[in-house]
């Protein structure tokens, strides 16, 4: 049974690749490297409208920046009151992009801001509220609820469309303090959360969470993207410096109650923190957060192909 789920896998990973004509003339290139100064991008999302990559900045001020086939950054969302943004999500059917707002460096307050997809004008800033929260990823369900960890906290909300925000789980096994991180909606009516510290995988449904089986953890799992081929990706990294951490990115096949990698990629880059499903295949972000966190400076960010 194993060996023919890895093997489904695989050959599904070769669905919606783009071919021909299309690939050449409306394709990203395998590697876009953006000349911008100091932006620190931390999350990655598609953009269908714009046929773009967005990128957010974890440096205040809040910015999202759109980057499409000729490598150029340009920006999307300009929110100079807020400090920077950690995951976010576009959701099309609405015309929105709702993003995590907090520091994973320095917790303290967290909201969850949403803006027009279209204008980038802001058009909610729903409030987390107190001390020593982390608002850092971001998942959507079809009906437009947010869901959103909380690595401080080591919780869980949901944030429906009006705005009111549900704690759907606080839990022990969500931290410590580096804990709840990467975050996505399954079609099957769940959740699937990434521990940083433990590198452990839960499935949270109903308001009840459960670990994962996995062959190891996968301690330093930072962002994720579910693919449209059922693929979850799972990009770790070393950037907290813990043991075991490696960087690289995951390919995992998700069935009943495990959680089985089928491929490891060493990644290249020195910091990749999470990727995004594109028509051209899933790409991953390096903002060069590992600069940002000790005190360094950047002109660039890499968006690379697996």
């Amino acid at each position: 049974m194993r060996s023919l789920l890895i093997t489904a896998a695989l050959v599904a990973g070769l669905v919606g690749a783009p071919t021909g004509a299309a690939a050449t003339t409306r394709g990203l290139p395998p590697v876009l490297q953006p000349a911008a100064e100091n932006l620190f991008p931390e999350g990655v999302a598609w953009d269908p409208t714009r046929r773009s990559l967005l990128v957010g900045s974890l440096h205040q001020p809040a910015l999202i920046s759109a980057v499409g086939r000729d490598g150029v950054a340009r920006t999307v969302v300009s929110d100079p009151d807020l400090p920077g943004l950690v995951g976010f999500k576009v959701d099309a059917a609405r015309g929105r992009i709702v993003a995590a707002v907090g520091s994973p460096m320095a917790p303290g307050p967290s909201f969850v801001a949403v803006y027009d997809l279209a204008t980038g004008v802001r058009e909610q800033l729903i409030d987390l509220s107190g001390e020593g929260h982390a608002a850092n990823d971001v998942a959507l369900d079809p009906a437009g609820n947010a869901y959103v960890t909380d690595t401080g906290a080591g919780a869980v909300y949901r944030v429906d469309v009006a705005g009111r925000v549900t704690t759907l789980s606080t839990d022990p096994r969500l931290g410590p303090s580096i804990g709840a991180n990467g975050i996505v909606w399954h079609p099957g009516g769940y959740l699937v959360i990434a521990n940083y510290s433990t590198g452990k995988l839960f499935r949270l449904q109903g308001g009840r969470l459960t670990e994962l089986w996995q062959p190891k953890p996968l301690i330093g799992a930072d962002g994720m993207v579910l693919r449209r081929d059922g693929t979850l990706v799972v990009v770790t990294n070393a950037l907290a410096g813990l043991p075991g951490s490696t960087v690289a990115v995951h390919e995992v096949a998700l069935t009943g109650h495990a959680a089985i990698p089928f491929r490891t990629t060493s990644w290249p880059d020195p910091a990749p923190t999470t990727a995004a499903d594109t028509p051209y295949g899933t790409y991953v972000v390096d903002g060069r957060i590992d600069r940002l966190l000790t005190g360094g400076t950047a002109t660039d960010f890499v968006l690379r192909r697996l």
